[in-house]
């Protein structure tokens, strides 16, 4: 989907949102370098971003939310899924049930990405 400049432009504003939260899914793997998943709420900012680039909505049904489903490759490598859950439901996840999510979630597509990223990822080393 090509984006107007206007886009483009709200898309950067975004992104730079974003960024802020990802910076914190870092710093829980820099904490955490035992695990390898996270789930947490979806912040508003990638919700718009998701919006954006996919020119409709996400509108969890209701009684739920957006539940982002981070996995670390490595540092500095993360990848990010989107999932509806309960409005309610936890996020303190053990690694355990944070990779069952993420397993859940992830598409052949997801997985051939993520090789794409491990590829570039060993590239640089």
């Amino acid at each position: 989907m090509k984006q107007t400049r206007a886009q483009r432009r709200q898309m950067q504003k975004i992104a730079e949102r974003v960024d802020r939260v990802t910076q914190a899914d870092r710093l829980f793997f820099e904490r955490r370098p035992d695990r390898r998943h996270r789930v947490r709420l979806a912040s508003q900012a990638e919700l718009e971003q998701c919006e954006l680039m996919e020119g409709r909505p996400t509108s969890p049904p209701p009684g739920c939310r957006v539940f982002t489903i981070v996995r670390n490759i490595a540092p500095g490598a993360r990848l990010r899924l989107y999932t509806y859950g309960l409005e309610d439901a936890e996020t303190d996840l053990s690694e355990a049930v944070a990779l069952a999510i993420y397993e859940a979630a992830a598409t052949p597509k997801t997985m051939a990405i993520e090789a794409q990223m491990r590829a570039a990822v060993e590239a640089r080393t």
